[in-house]
């Protein structure tokens, strides 16, 4: 489904493997619900004012939530001192210990060990979500992504053979830039195994034959 998509065309710092492990999770806690776009323009100067673990750790929640007032979700603020104060000596490997840490819930942790340990493990948001019910032909709502069904799905996306974090950026950048809100679907490679799509063209063939 996703192989012929390139992860490349779309450069943000935390896919960089040189940057420290304790940013890229850090990062990915300010990702959550929010535009990777927005983060990007935050990126270099969130971490300009924050440049260690322990400089993050020891900031006021409230100097950090004026930090971060751009992306929204300002209540992630209170986490991220406590979390910067329990990773600045590394960051954990499993997904058990990471679930343990301020701030990191089911979506960051996978997140995590899919794009920054090329682990194989779920992570679904809105986006992707969006895609695989197009894209499969099934109905979804604001808890479609936390269906075990669903999770169950994308584990088996991950059992082919891809390189987990390859794979993960590629669902990521695929959902929100071809099968978006607005759907590019005439540029999608996809698009004749696409339930939404095939319904679109059936739709289209009806009304031609209505107005014929």
């Amino acid at each position: 489904m996703m192989n012929w998509w390139v992860q490349e065309h779309f450069d943000y710092p935390w896919r960089d493997s040189s940057e420290p492990d304790w940013k890229r999770l850090i990062t990915e806690v300010l990702l959550q619900r929010t535009n990777a776009a927005a983060v990007k323009r935050l990126y270099v100067d969130f971490f300009f004012k924050y440049p260690t673990a322990e400089s993050l750790a020891s900031a006021p929640v409230e100097e950090v939530e004026q930090a971060i007032h751009s992306l929204g979700l300002r209540w992630r603020a209170q986490y991220l001192p406590g979390l910067a104060s329990n990773i600045a000596d590394g960051v954990p490997d499993s997904s058990d210990e990471l679930m343990k840490l301020p701030g990191v819930g089911p979506y960051v942790t996978g997140a995590f060990m899919v794009l920054h340990r090329n682990t194989s493990s779920t992570f679904v948001d809105a986006n992707v979500v969006r895609l695989l019910g197009r894209y499969l032909g099934f109905e979804w709502d604001g808890e479609t992504r936390r269906k075990k069904w669903l999770l169950d799905h994308v584990d088996a996306l991950f059992s082919h053979g891809y390189t987990p974090s390859e794979f993960g950026y590629a669902l990521l950048d695929f959902s929100r830039e071809v099968c978006g809100r607005a759907p590019q679907c005439q540029s999608c490679e996809a698009r004749t195994q696409c339930a939404y799509f095939a319904t679109l063209e059936a739709n289209n063939r009806a009304l031609a034959q209505d107005n014929s």
